[in-house]
């Protein structure tokens, strides 16, 4: 019975009492507590997913045999205003979980993962309106002249703590001939629309190429480090690769500790998230087949490395070139 698995994984991971716990965390008074520790009360799904989401209990492990063929994916229906900070809010947490677990990370990069803009002030600036104005349903945002305070402070260093959180995960990003080109494909959109002005577009494409040689270094000694700065650790935890075929989507693997998630694009910045063992071990697996049939460019392959970086810092000169004519 699911409860009574529910309740025994609240005894492996608390230390307190099972019917304290309850009654701390489901707001119920120590007879109703009994009754549910008794089997005498049905725990509601609304008090399962309170109990899961307060213990990191998986729902879909209690409830999935191991020969089931459905999967259950957790999505956080929103509104049509997309609140940004609480999207970010979770993240940090989750990306937390991960290092304090000495976990790994696996990112299928369809643009540049979204981590790296937060690094960078002005690049952020612009990619936090692209994503605004897309989850967005009104046209609040467009009508606003685009500058790069645009930002919440809060926000701000919001995503300066994500990244540094990031930088110490180990992580494999997998990324293909279009990864970088998109967000300067959208600098120049930006540019033809009107919303950005000719200066500003010079300034972001610049920039790019500035974030191209950065991550080109991280790179060559294997270490994420923040723009402009000197990397913070000596552990190597960053590899990437590329595929000159492969058709990426976002999509992320993650494992720490005895857990393995799997987090599916739902668009633009949503994810369909799972800790499905079966369905995780599969993505893993995926993983693994495409990085082996892609080109390792971290520390090593240095003339794949260059001939990959080139490519792109040639696709934004033909960019700046377009923005000066037009």
């Amino acid at each position: 019975m699911i409860q009574e698995k529910l309740l025994n994984e609240i005894k492996e991971k608390s230390e307190c009492k099972l019917v304290d716990v309850l009654m701390d965390t489901l707001h119920v008074s120590l007879d109703s507590a009994y009754r549910r520790i008794r089997l005498e009360k049905i725990l509601t799904l609304d008090e399962i997913i309170k109990i899961s989401n307060a213990f990191n209990i998986s729902i879909d492990r209690l409830i999935s045999h191991d020969t089931s063929d459905s999967v259950l994916f957790s999505f956080p229906f929103k509104s049509s205003q997309f609140d940004l900070e609480e999207y970010f809010e979770k993240i940090y947490e989750h990306l937390k979980k991960v290092k304090d677990a000495n976990g790994v990370m696996y990112y299928s990069a369809k643009d540049i993962p979204i981590f790296h803009f937060f690094q960078d002030k002005k690049l952020l600036a612009f990619k936090f309106h692209y994503w605004l104005n897309t989850m967005n349903h009104d046209d609040e945002i467009m009508d606003k002249e685009f500058n790069y305070d645009f930002i919440p402070a809060s926000i701000a260093e919001l995503t300066r703590k994500i990244y540094t959180i990031y930088i110490q995960i180990q992580t494999h990003e997998i990324w293909n001939y279009e990864t970088l080109t998109r967000s300067s494909s959208q600098i120049t959109y930006y540019y033809e629309m009107g919303i950005l002005n000719k200066t500003q577009a010079r300034e972001l494409q610049i920039r790019l190429i500035d974030f191209i040689n950065h991550i080109e270094h991280e790179c060559k000694i294997g270490k994420k480090y923040f723009i402009d700065n000197q990397p913070m650790s000596t552990e190597e935890n960053y590899q990437l690769y590329y595929n000159e075929i492969m058709a990426a989507d976002n999509s992320i693997y993650a494992e720490y500790g005895n857990i393995k998630e799997s987090f599916l694009p739902h668009i633009v910045l949503n994810y369909m998230i799972t800790d499905n063992v079966k369905y995780s071990e599969y993505n893993k697996s995926v993983f693994d087949t495409v990085i082996d049939k892609s080109t390792p460019i971290t520390k090593v392959n240095e003339k794949d490395r260059k001939r990959f970086f080139n490519f792109n810092k040639a696709f934004i000169q033909k960019q700046l070139r377009r923005i000066e004519i037009i």
